[in-house]
């Protein structure tokens, strides 16, 4: 007979005065003492490094964190086939990378501390160059190791590497690790008969880790697979031999050395769960997206019905997630039946053949929508639509109940609803408890990020995109010049409405055939009035070294405040069109409704499970706690939840 585990559990409540609560709680960062905060690339070199470190101290220290940060495993794709380079989707969502990924990242991480970086491109293999003491030095966090001159002391570059190759197998007193999982004989030809090709633009910086819930929304993070993990449809038909599990296991790795408790190293997952009092002020506030609708009085059913007949009612709920929304895979070979990544369930009400209930879903900021499902029947009818197959993949959704009631009956409209989304994320980014004493700090502030990604092989456009002397193409690049020898725009808005604190923007320019690397550029302009008059941000060219046809640029705009029913972004291509282009924001949002934040951490040591529950009114500056265990701890669980209070009267 199997043996039950045991619980213990630790419940402690704290700051539950109401009448200084804030309200939906956004910009969640919740960081522990374990390991160094992974909201961001410039959390991580803060706690990574500190001044008083030397450059090559900074690197190794970079290089250990991101040995023990990312699966070696193939690379994680998006749109057709094309990997992920932007540095905190490799950190913080995927958590795993082949080569080219990691290097990508890790020259993010470098330039982030300072450091200058370019990539070298090899025998199928890529590895970054840091620049320190007077020279270039090659660390290879991919294949985890770095190479000793015959001095014992200075690192070796590519150049050097590429001179003699037999540098590798000569080494008295290697570091440690030094390329465990590879003979020095392969580490040799990977730098035989090639260039070592020059890549000083490797790298996207735009994505925001940026995690935000509302009222009675709570997530629950598992440290351990769930068995959702996303697969890009375009995947190789001769997939390596060496990633076979992949179909049916997602990324797992037994033998890497990124962080895990339980082997093997692996991928995570997590799961929004939003199920609102539609009657409530909380659920109006939190969703301003509410059209035709009103909320039926005296607790008569359903609960929300439409303000006059015949008129379409609905409400729209915007779903968004820092990771990236991943469903159950299926009939293995078939991309389309993926499954349980997103579910909308509920009950709509029908009285008559001439009403209406649908729910439509939207993937592109509600410039278009996608009706998923309409109600056949009459009568208190339950729903539970999959979106999944539509929203996989991505990073924000919109979804809308719509109804109609016909004949102004009141008995047309919502009853309930609830919404669960699936998302794919890094278990190693995560906070976590360690054995002993943890302390655990909470920050809130009042923003929400609102995610701007380009789609156009999908065929879907950037929100009022419009495009001046340019066009769009069914292969990279997707945007590009009319005609090679002449110029071309491209336009378009970062966000419906709100003000905009800070613009990440990332865009992955190629050369056109038949044009010079050094002859081309993309300058990037910013409108507040519409477009009426432009500013400058950035004019971007490529470094005179760099040997590669395509580039990423990056620019952080801040300290604008940009309205955004006014503000335009203008990109400029000369030479070069567009791959890929992402604009995130992060956008003012004040809370609308008092709420408390639940933080629950659910844990093993040895067969025990323990748990401990802290539930917080975050406010101005952060909140901490602790929390102590025995050794041999085994992360299980954390879970936040954004729970509902009364306001205290006056």
């Amino acid at each position: 007979m199997k043996k039950k585990a045991s619980f213990a559990t630790v419940l402690v409540l704290t700051g539950l005065g109401c009448m200084n609560l804030r309200g939906e709680q956004l910009s969640i960062k919740l960081v522990g003492s374990a390991q160094p905060s992974c909201w961001s690339l410039e959390d991580i070199v803060a706690g990574v490094i500190d001044e008083e470190m030397s450059d090559r101290e900074k690197v190794v220290a970079l290089h250990q964190f991101g040995m023990a940060h990312i699966l070696h495993y193939d690379g994680p794709t998006e749109d057709r086939r094309s990997y992920v380079y932007d540095a905190m989707k490799i950190l913080g969502v995927y958590g795993h990378s082949l080569c080219g990924n990691n290097s990508a990242t890790m020259s993010a991480l470098y330039e982030t501390a300072g450091l200058r970086t370019r990539l070298r491109n090899l025998n199928g293999h890529v590895v970054p160059e840091v620049w320190f003491e007077g020279r270039w030095n090659c660390v290879d966090t991919d294949l985890y190791g770095y190479v000793y001159l015959p001095d014992r002391a200075t690192l070796a570059s590519v150049d050097d590497l590429l001179s003699d190759p037999g540098l590798f197998d000569r080494q008295e007193a290697p570091p440690k690790p030094y390329f465990p999982f590879d003979t020095m004989e392969s580490m040799k030809s990977l730098f035989r008969n090639t260039e070592g090709l020059k890549n000083y633009h490797p790298y996207a910086n735009a994505h925001l880790m940026n995690l935000s819930l509302r009222t009675r929304e709570a997530l629950t993070l598992y440290y351990r697979p769930r068995q959702r993990f996303f697969l890009a449809p375009d995947l190789p038909r001769e997939f390596s031999t060496v990633y076979r599990d992949y179909w049916t296991l997602g990324p797992v790795r037994k033998d890497s050395l990124a962080w895990c408790e339980v082997s093997p190293a692996a991928y995570g997952n997590g799961v929004f769960v939003y199920e609102p009092d539609l009657r409530s002020r909380a659920f109006q506030l939190e969703n301003p997206a509410i059209r035709g609708a009103r909320v039926q009085q005296q607790n008569k059913l359903p609960a929300l019905i439409a303000d006059q007949k015949v008129q379409p009612a609905s409400v729209v709920l915007e779903m968004a997630s820092p990771w990236v929304i991943a469903g159950m895979q299926n009939d293995l070979t078939n991309f389309d039946d993926n499954s349980q990544g997103a579910i909308v369930t509920g009950r709509f009400w029908r009285m008559d053949e001439a009403d209406e209930n649908r729910i439509l879903v939207s993937t592109d900021d509600g410039q278009t929508w996608k009706q998923v499902w309409k109600n056949p029947h009459r009568s208190a009818v339950p729903f539970h639509v999959d979106l999944t197959r539509w929203v996989e993949g991505r990073h924000q959704y919109w979804v809308k109940f719509e109804w109609v009631d016909a004949n102004g009956s009141e008995r047309v409209g919502l009853e309930t609803l609830r919404v669960d989304t699936w998302v794919q994320l890094s278990p190693m980014a995560l906070p976590r408890l360690g054995s002993g004493r943890n302390q655990f700090s909470l920050v809130t502030r009042p923003a929400r990020a609102f995610y701007c990604e380009s789609r156009w092989d999908n065929g879907e456009q950037l929100l009022a995109q419009r495009l001046e002397n340019l066009t769009l193409t069914h292969r990279a690049p997707f945007v590009r010049p009319k005609e090679s020898g002449s110029a071309g725009s491209i336009f378009f808005r970062l966000a419906p409405a709100g003000v905009l604190e800070e613009v990440r923007i990332s865009l992955l320019a190629r050369v056109l055939e038949g044009v010079s690397a050094r002859g081309t550029a993309a300058t990037l302009f910013l409108s507040e009035d519409q477009g009426k008059t432009w500013q400058e941000l950035k004019h971007f060219t490529p470094d005179p070294e760099h040997q590669l046809n395509v580039m990423w640029f990056n620019y952080r705009l801040q300290g604008k405040n940009l309205n955004a029913e006014q503000a335009l972004l203008k990109v400029t291509l000369s030479g070069v069109g567009l791959d890929k282009l992402v604009a995130n924001s992060l956008m003012r949002s004040a809370p609308q409704h008092p709420s408390l934040l639940r933080i629950s951490h659910v844990w093993k040591e040895g067969q025990q499970v323990q748990s401990a529950v802290r539930t917080l009114s975050p406010g101005v500056g952060a909140h901490t706690y602790e929390i102590s265990t025995g050794p041999q701890v085994v992360n299980e669980e954390l879970h936040i939840e954004a729970l509902e209070v009364l306001r205290s009267p006056p």
